[in-house]
């Protein structure tokens, strides 16, 4: 039951985690119909979240041990922030110039699968084998997302420049999943306790040489960014990188020993498509989606339902055997 109950706890964070999460595409779009360079975008939401985080760890006494952990272990915050942060949101942001905020959700998806898939590269233990249900669950959400591009695939102009997108956000999706799981299982393997919210910083701190080559791009291109983008940067770090990567990054942890469990909190980021459009539809007036959004999103909550069952049944089916 205990199982059970985290599990489900997990799946109610990450639906929590989609719905902030989302704001970056829509924030991006934004930014980018406004002129502001990309370089900027990526770089300035990890530069406001880097103080936000830390003041909240401070007020929380959490920043010590963190400080000391990036001491001890200075190289594992470094890569895996500059991979799992540095390279997600400068991908993203560049995206965001090609495509417009509901595509790049929907293609961002895509990292569903590659969590599960890259689990025999993390992994050293029961949590390498790849659960079939769930990549099949996964594949099934990721089916919906793609009938809900069908009815705006006509209008989104240049094809190469789709392609562009998709490539960048393709490897944003492999990076974001990567970056998460690599760094618990390497602070796992240092003995290293840290909770969510240490977790975001350190990666953000160690994303920051990435930073300083962003601002490098960033100013020689289009000088310092406007008021406006360094705002919406600081809306999308708030929402985003603090309320939602917190609350990601604390689903899983919650249920990391869970493989199944995790692939289903990794499922609800499939939510964000939803969000995003919704809005767009409020901010940029965007039309309800036709007959393809609703079957798309109809398919996706088919197979998010299906996830959570099968991660009960799971939790459920572990609880009898160790009970026997």
């Amino acid at each position: 039951m205990g199982t059970t109950i985290q599990s489900l706890k997990g799946i109610i964070w990450g639906i929590i985690a989609s719905f902030f999460l989302s704001s970056t595409f829509l924030i991006n779009s934004l930014i980018a119909e406004s002129g502001g360079h990309w370089a900027w975008t990526a770089n300035l939401r990890t530069f406001f979240l880097i103080p936000i985080l830390a003041l909240v760890l401070l007020a929380n006494k959490k920043l010590r041990p963190l400080v000391q952990a990036m001491i001890l272990k200075p190289m594992i915050f470094i890569k895996w922030g500059i991979i799992g942060f540095g390279i997600l949101y400068s991908f993203v942001a560049l995206a965001s110039l090609f495509a417009p905020g509901w595509m790049i959700a929907a293609s961002f998806q895509m990292n569903i699968v590659f969590g599960i898939l890259l689990a025999p590269f993390i992994y050293k233990d029961h949590r390498r084998k790849i659960p079939k249900q769930a990549v099949f669950l996964s594949l099934l959400i990721l089916v919906g997302v793609l009938v809900m591009q069908f009815e705006k695939a006509d209008g989104l102009g240049n094809s190469s420049e789709i392609a562009i997108s998709f490539i960048l956000v393709l490897i944003g999706a492999i990076v974001w999943p990567l970056g998460n799981r690599k760094l618990m299982v390497d602070l796992e393997e240092n003995n290293l306790q840290l909770n969510a919210v240490q977790r975001v910083l350190g990666m953000s701190i160690g994303s920051i040489p990435l930073l300083i080559v962003l601002a490098i791009i960033g100013y020689t291109q289009s000088g310092l960014p406007p008021i406006s983008q360094c705002q919406a940067s600081l809306y999308s770090a708030l929402l985003s990188g603090f309320l939602g990567g917190a609350a990601f990054y604390h689903a899983t942890q919650m249920v990391h020993k869970n493989p199944i469990a995790i692939a289903a909190i990794e499922a609800t980021q499939a939510l964000e498509i939803i969000f995003t459009l919704l809005g767009e539809m409020i901010l940029l007036g965007t039309s309800f989606p036709g007959t393809y959004g609703q079957i798309g999103m109809l398919i996706v909550f088919t197979g998010l339902i299906l996830h959570f069952w099968n991660v009960l049944y799971q939790s459920k089916k572990r609880t009898e055997i160790a009970v026997s």
